[in-house]
């Protein structure tokens, strides 16, 4: 009896064991065939897929590079507000203190045209969104007249630069800051401060994304840059190149080269950029417009 009951249970034993576990025909059966065509489908796909990733990666890297300024123009994406009059008086006579030193106001405006420059300068600072476009390109086209301005921003500029290299963020922002109030409307300084408050995760940030969207927006509508009669109005060489990268967003490398010319008796800047053909190139037209000196302010 004990061999015949061991027999059954091996024979039960097996037969299970067949049902179970498919053969290897039944589990090859089971997958899907690949054909040729669901290859090209998937290859087709990959490639797709790889092309619209990087022109997103290139996309976003431009758009990161000028914080999409054009859309903030249209936008307003920043935080602007108004201050009342009252607020207004005390920036304009902090303004003046941090300006010439000391605790308290030591210089006062004497003439209405310096005071109203002053007052628009604070507001500028305090990015208050009712400035008209008159407003930012008064205050853009009005720098300090003092002889040592153009050397002691050179030098500004430097020392940042310097600093940034050294990845001495802090200090470099501190520097930046300094010349942004010798000079308020200084683009090159402007966009290193937004960069440096972007990465420190400043409070500025949004002020300064704010100045230098109503400084890049009012040069656009100066002229469109296609010619001598319609060229865009700036200050500088270097405003000229920074508008051509951060608001036309033209990639460095895509700026063959840059010249100064007279034409009519008027100074130009002739930016020549890579065209959309092979071998072709374009040339943007920007106006030197001379800088007006502010009234002068007299200590009391």
């Amino acid at each position: 009896m004990r061999p015949i009951h061991s027999k059954i249970t091996l024979l039960l034993a097996a037969l299970s064991l067949s049902l179970s576990v498919p053969s290897m025909g039944e589990a090859r059966s089971r997958k899907k065939p690949t054909t040729s065509t669901s290859k090209k489908a998937s290859s087709s796909k990959s490639s797709k897929s790889k092309s619209s990733a990087k022109s997103s990666h290139s996309s976003s890297r431009r758009g990161r590079h000028s914080y999409n300024i054009r859309s903030r123009a249209r936008g307003r994406y920043y935080a602007a507000q108004a201050p009342s009059e009252e607020q207004l008086e005390k920036m304009r006579q902090d303004s003046i203190r941090l300006r010439t030193g000391g605790t308290a106001p030591v210089q006062k405006v004497s003439e209405k045209g310096a005071q109203s420059n002053e007052l628009l300068t604070t507001r500028f600072r305090r990015a208050d969104s009712t400035l008209s476009r008159a407003d930012i390109r008064e205050l853009y086209f009005s720098v300090d007249g003092r002889e040592d301005t153009a050397p002691f921003l050179s030098k500004i500029e430097a020392e940042a630069d310097r600093l940034i290299e050294g990845k001495n963020f802090t200090e470099a922002l501190k520097t930046v800051q300094q010349g942004l109030w010798r000079t308020p409307t200084h683009i090159g300084l402007i966009k290193r401060a937004c960069d440096l408050s972007l990465h420190l995760k400043s409070s500025r940030f949004n002020t300064y994304m704010y100045q230098l969207v109503e400084l890049l927006s009012m040069i656009a509508h100066t002229g469109d840059g296609s010619s001598f009669d319609k060229a865009i109005q700036v200050r500088s060489l270097d405003d000229a190149l920074l508008f051509e990268q951060h608001w036309n967003e033209t990639p460095r490398e895509e700026i063959l080269a840059s010249r100064e010319q007279t034409n009519k008796g008027k100074d130009y800047v002739v930016v020549e950029i890579q065209g959309s053909g092979k071998g072709k190139t374009q040339q943007h037209y920007y106006l030197i417009q001379p800088t007006l000196t502010p009234s002068a302010t007299t200590k009391k």
